[in-house]
């Protein structure tokens, strides 16, 4: 048995009678776009916090290495994406 949860929102006037004439303009019900809406939400936050994770562990790695001394000076960088530069513009023909 799905259970159901009911959600009050405040809105302007306005805004609210500008919400009932846009799903009614697009022959559908408020519950509809505001299920859909929530859903996306829900779905979104889910993502942005994936991402989040990722981001800290990275940030947290990269911490690790610069404290260990794991570095590599930007002029070294920049000489080895120089090298990888050519060598994927040599193997694309180009």
């Amino acid at each position: 048995m799905t259970h159901k949860a009911h959600i009050q929102i405040d809105l302007d006037a306005k805004l609210a009678d500008d919400f009932a004439a846009a799903v009614t303009s697009a022959q559908t019900s408020q519950t509809e776009v505001l299920q859909a809406m929530v859903q996306d939400y829900v779905e979104r936050q889910k993502v942005d916090a994936d991402y989040r994770s990722f981001l800290e562990a990275k940030v947290s790695r990269g911490r690790s290495d610069a404290a260990a001394g794991d570095v590599v000076s930007i002029e070294d960088a920049e000489q080895i994406f120089a090298a990888r530069r050519k060598q994927a513009i040599k193997a694309s023909g180009a």
